[in-house]
C-alpha cells in the first residue's frame, strides 16, 4: 500500500468468526485480509458479557457496556415488566456511536450492514442498515434514496439470508454467496 491516508479508517467486523481461524489457520486462504493485516493494524477484541451480536457491536462503537446501554440481546424487556418485549433496534441506542460522533464533527462516514442500525439515523455520508431490518420495502438507508441505487446496482438488494436456520447447508451457502455478491456490488 502506498502512503495510506492516516485520516481514513476502515473497520471490518468479523462477527462470530473465531480469531484463531481467521488470523492464523485460514490466513493464506484469505489474501485480501492477509494484505490488510500486513499493511494496517488488527487485533481480536474481547467481547461483551453476554457475547451477543447486538450489545457487542453497539458497545464497541459507543464505548458503553451492555448495562449502560440497557440491552443484552436482540429482545429485551420493555419497561419493568416480564411480559413486554421489544427488539433492540437503533431506537434503543441512547449513546452516540462512532459514525454519529464523526458526523457531528463533519467527517464523512460510510456504515454498511452494522447490526442495530435500523431504522437508519442521519449521518454525514451514507448508512445501509444491517440485519434486524424487516425487509427492503422499508426505509433501510440514509439517505433514503440510496436504497434505489443499491437495488439497481445489485439487481435486487437483499439484506440478509432468509431461512438461515436450515439443514440445507448447500442452499444456505449459495444464498450467502449471492447476498455477499450483492453487498459487494
Amino acid at each position: 500500500m502506498n502512503n495510506p491516508d492516516p485520516r481514513r479508517v476502515l473497520v471490518i467486523g468479523l462477527d462470530s468468526a473465531p480469531p484463531e481461524l481467521v488470523f492464523d489457520r485460514w490466513r493464506d486462504d484469505l489474501p485480501n485480509l492477509r494484505r490488510l493485516m500486513a499493511t494496517g493494524a488488527y487485533a481480536p477484541l474481547k467481547s461483551t458479557v453476554p457475547p451477543i451480536t447486538v450489545p457487542a457491536w453497539t458497545a464497541m462503537m459507543s464505548g458503553m457496556d451492555p448495562g449502560t446501554l440497557g440491552f443484552y440481546g436482540f429482545r429485551n424487556r420493555e419497561g419493568y415488566t416480564y411480559t413486554g418485549l421489544r427488539i433492540a433496534n437503533s431506537e434503543a441506542v441512547q449513546h452516540p456511536r462512532v459514525w454519529e460522533i464523526l458526523s457531528r464533527h463533519r467527517r464523512r462516514v460510510v456504515v454498511l450492514n452494522v447490526p442495530q442500525t435500523y431504522p437508519p439515523v442521519p449521518v454525514n455520508g451514507c448508512l445501509v442498515s444491517g440485519f434486524l431490518t424487516p425487509d427492503t420495502s422499508c426505509n433501510y438507508t440514509y439517505p433514503a434514496d440510496l436504497k434505489y441505487e443499491l437495488d439497481a446496482t445489485a439487481g435486487g438488494y437483499e439484506i440478509d439470508v432468509a431461512g438461515f436456520r436450515t439443514e440445507d447447508k448447500v442452499r444456505l451457502l449459495d444464498d450467502l454467496h449471492r447476498i455477499t455478491g450483492k453487498h459487494f456490488a
